[in-house]
């Protein structure tokens, strides 16, 4: 077996050994063993010339290189093999330049391993110069700049990923080598396995290595591992490359290709790539485009509406050819501040035609220009004569279980500078219990523990309330939560001071793992029972009056009200009593399969720890907002009056609604008479919204103010999370919520971004 190994360092003068200077050209060389030596990790700068042009920094990059030699990758037919052992050729014209760096024209390498011209690419580096490797992929050629890690630092070019070690090695068997060779490169780049995700790939010819190596450095710079199980375009999950926090990723991307040598025996050459990410993050993929279009459109009065969207309509029956940036002046001529706005969406531009004249219907109607009846389409197009505003806007915080596998699993696609924050303000992989939610398995979130649901569902509200008030800059004036939503409401609004901590805590607590839930000690307590007594918890949901409910409980001593939700309730406790009251009481339950004994008596017992647990320190900023009397206001169900924002009268509150039968109904009827009208859902699912909705439609008569509510999610189960959020967005926008139109108007552009812009805050890991 022969093992390349990458010992050159682009940080010395001179060039040690290069793999290069190892590349397999025959039977002989084939079969002797490479001498290694110690070396430090190669740190080469790569960049993907698809986001980036260097040619258009000339004076402040290319200036600084002796040379740039630009190589050229013969893309073989991908079906076949290469024919010979790998041999690198081509002839070089070097061309002097008035003021630029010298450029070599492109030269021809055929047939030749990917190591072997990293090991050639390294010394021409060494050498000063900055080298572009040009290959196809498809039909659409590439290019990757890669040039020394400490001159991109000191340029401010931030690299997309670093090749940190490559090797290579030949043998008749394949496998155990290309673990050898996987090892071989790890240990050249400093890296251990445990830190490195290792990907295969089969690689027959010189330029399927290179698309693969730019797969590889894509991942890397999008933070997702999912290019790498698959082409772009084909079927494939996305998931976020979630990452211990403060250590770079690492990827060992491991390349097999079936080649002979001259004597025509077959062999295999296992070849090995360490990429780290780099300091730069993909441009985040467009919120608008031509799948999903998006057109706000505002006025002060419904006429001028009309004449707007029949210009749009002109527009688009006129238009050939029509692009989503098209739409960019829609966005500029949109006015904020006017008194009435609409919003047209739709998955295509026919779609878009649709909606506009569906849109001109409900504008010329009777119920909608003259009763205000509020217009919507399943595709999100929507608008109010009547809007609401914001000073009722509320965030609604859901409880647990309202998570699910692979919610929202591609929105760090969209917002990567928020995943790159949030990765570095705490663990983002435990925030959101990422093992069970975007397991292979989507059973492992159904059968997540409570202490599990709890962290995850906070995680997932913290995530959307970043995204709605920092990208969207939307500023809720009250908030409350459903049940543990009151926990997750504290920690997303930039309350408590280290509300990362919880995390740990809540894995280790025992009120959650065994006090009201698991083993449920505290109701073993309030029970009474014996070691050898066993307990089958359940709850069930069910369409009943509460007071007839409340009415049959002294029948079922272990039987509890837990929740009052509009026009249904849950009952929880002894499997057998909640069985035995609804038969009772005459109606069908939905039986929950959840061990909690929140909301219920035995909770009780555990109160004080409850509120223990949930004093926390508080930030600065929040106390210098509660003396200043500008904070939000925090509803809670404990209490008719806002909670106080101090640590005792939190923790207190929360233990109170933890340990209480939560009356969901009495909350949102209280927060409407506080002047709630804009109920946002912040976090996974719609599940409260379509509570709020219920429980305001049936006390519209009853509630003295007597105005109209709407509730809104920001996310749905099994739709599409990008499409959720923008009709939530829609929405605001038709109620004249004051938000940022930038994340949608910015990918419309067709300016690529500078070369040192979106550069990522210090301490990124590399």
């Amino acid at each position: 077996m022969n093992l390349a190994h990458p010992l050159a360092t682009t940080h010395s003068g001179q060039t040690e050994t290069s793999i290069a200077d190892t590349a397999i050209t025959d039977t002989a060389t084939a079969d002797t063993a490479i001498t290694e030596k110690l070396a430090k990790p190669l740190r080469i700068a790569v960049l993907l010339g698809d986001t980036v042009n260097l040619d258009s920094h000339s004076a402040q990059v290319l200036g600084t290189f002796t040379e740039r030699e630009r190589v050229q990758i013969c893309a073989a037919d991908a079906n076949q093999s290469t024919a010979h052992e790998p041999t690198v050729h081509g002839p070089t014209v070097l061309e002097s330049k008035m003021h630029e760096p010298s450029v070599h024209e492109p030269s021809v390498h055929e047939q030749s391993s990917l190591t072997a011209l990293l090991g050639q690419t390294v010394t021409a580096i060494e050498q000063g110069k900055l080298v572009e490797l040009i290959f196809n992929d498809g039909n659409l050629p590439q290019s990757l700049y890669l040039l020394d890690g400490l001159r991109a630092a000191k340029l401010r070019l931030h690299a997309h990923a670093f090749i940190a070690g490559f090797a290579a090695g030949n043998e008749a068997t394949g496998v155990a080598n290309a673990a050898t060779v996987a090892n071989t490169a790890l240990v050249a780049a400093k890296r251990s396995p445990a830190q490195a995700v290792q990907h295969q790939r089969v690689a027959n010819t010189l330029n399927e290595a290179f698309v693969a190596l730019r797969q590889g450095v894509t991942a890397l710079a999008a933070r997702t591992q999912a290019p790498l199980h698959g082409k772009e375009g084909e079927n494939h999950q996305t998931g976020y490359w979630f990452n211990s926090q403060h250590q770079a990723r690492v990827l060992c991307l491991n390349l097999v290709a079936k080649t002979s040598n001259q004597a025509g025996e077959s062999r295999n050459l296992s070849q090995s790539i360490v990429l780290t990410q780099g300091t730069q993050v993909i441009a985040p993929k467009a919120l608008v485009d031509e799948n999903r279009l998006f057109v706000p459109i505002s006025a002060d009065n419904i006429d001028s509406l009309i004449a707007q969207v029949l210009q749009l309509v002109n527009t688009l029956e006129n238009s050939v050819g029509f692009h989503a940036e098209y739409l960019k002046p829609w966005f500029e001529r949109y006015d904020a501040n006017a008194t009435l706005a609409l919003v047209l969406m739709a998955a295509s531009i026919d779609d878009l035609k649709l909606e506009a004249k569906a849109m001109l219907t409900a504008l010329e109607s009777d119920a909608v220009r003259h009763h205000g009846q509020h217009f919507k389409t399943p595709a999100g197009s929507c608008f109010t004569a009547k809007p609401l505003g914001d000073t009722g806007l509320t965030f609604v915080y859901p409880g647990v279980g309202t998570v699910y596998a692979n919610m929202f699993n591609n929105l760090h696609e969209y917002f990567p500078a928020l995943y790159h924050q949030l990765e570095h303000e705490g663990d983002l992989s435990a925030m959101l219990q990422s093992p069970q939610i975007y397991a292979a398995d989507v059973k492992n979130a159904a059968s997540m523990s409570l202490s599990q649901q709890a962290i995850s569902g906070v995680g997932a509200s913290y995530l959307f309330t970043k995204l709605l008030t920092q990208v969207f800059n939307i500023k809720p004036k009250m908030a409350l939560g459903y049940s543990m939503g009151e926990a997750a409401m504290w920690a997303s609004l930039d309350v408590w001071q280290t509300p990362h901590a919880m995390i740990k805590a809540t894995e280790n607590s025992d009120i959650f793992n065994h006090a009201i839930s698991g083993e449920l000690t505290a109701v073993r307590r309030a029970w009474q029972l014996k070691d050898n007594e066993s307990i089958v918890w359940n709850s069930f949901v069910v369409r009943a009056d509460s007071n007839e409910i409340k009415a049959l409980l002294p029948e079922f001593p272990r039987a509890y009200l837990a929740i009052i939700q509009g026009d249904t309730c849950v009952i929880a406790g002894c499997e057998t009593s909640c069985k035995a009251l609804l038969a009772t009481l005459g109606k069908r339950g939905i039986a929950a399969n959840r061990v909690t004994a929140m909301h219920t008596a035995p909770a009780m017992l555990v109160r004080g720890q409850v509120q223990d647990f949930y004093t926390q320190a508080l930030k600065p900023v929040a106390l210098k907002a509660a003396a200043q009397d500008l904070p939000i206001r925090f509803i809670s169900a404990a209490q008719t009056a806002p909670v106080t924002v101090d640590s005792h009268s939190i923790g207190r509150a929360i233990a109170d609604t933890f340990c209480s039968p939560l009356d969901f109904s009495a909350l949102i009827q209280n927060a409407t008479e506080q002047g709630a009208r804009l109920f946002v859902e912040v976090g996974a699912d719609r599940q409260t919204s379509t509570l709020i909705d219920k429980i305001s439609h049936a006390h519209a008569g009853q509630s003295t103010a007597n105005e109209a509510t709407v509730a809104i999610a920001c996310n749905a189960k099994g739709a599409d999370a990008i499409t959720s959020l923008l009709k939530c967005l829609a929405q605001l926008i038709s109620h004249r919520v004051p938000l940022s139109l930038a994340p949608l108007i910015k990918p419309l552009s067709a300016n690529a971004a500078p070369l040192s812009s979106a550069v990522l805050p210090e301490g990124e890991p590399l």
